[in-house]
């Protein structure tokens, strides 16, 4: 499955963070959230709710833009983002798709450290490279 809207990694944290900063880094991660919220369930959505998301999250066109665009209110763009977000998170506290994908990543990435910690210990058997080449492929399907 591939991403339906661009999502940021590797976000850096430093040791002294102001206020606004951590205002934008709960802000981010939200998006960040929301846009895979969107990849995990935006198939559900209606046409236009995901014409609206892909110009917002796409196209990074401003809810103005959006609006005249598609012959519509810069409020009704801002009702329709908030529903879609809030329709999204309850798909998501019935299904819990996104929490099980998550919780299936940590586990893989647990048992390849265990692999690799095996590995470090002198252990050589051949197949072990061959159980790191599928714990890897499955922690990057999930992405």
């Amino acid at each position: 499955q591939t991403c339906a809207l661009p999502i940021l990694t590797g976000l850096c944290h430093y040791s002294r963070i102001s206020v606004g900063d951590t205002m934008q880094d709960d802000e981010l991660t939200k998006k960040i959230r929301f846009g895979r919220l969107y990849d995990m369930y935006g198939g559900l959505l209606t046409e236009k709710q995901q014409a609206v998301m892909e110009q917002y999250f796409y196209d990074d066109l401003s809810l103005g833009e959006i609006a005249e665009s598609c012959g519509i209110s810069r409020q009704a763009v801002y009702d329709l983002l908030r529903r879609v977000e809030q329709t999204l998170e309850k798909y998501e506290s019935k299904l819990q798709l996104l929490h099980g994908a998550q919780d299936t990543r940590f586990k893989l990435r647990g048992a390849l450290s265990l692999l690799e910690a095996c590995k470090s210990d002198g252990l050589t058997d051949p197949r072990l490279e061959e159980v790191r080449t599928i714990l890897q492929s499955l922690i990057d399907e999930g992405r």
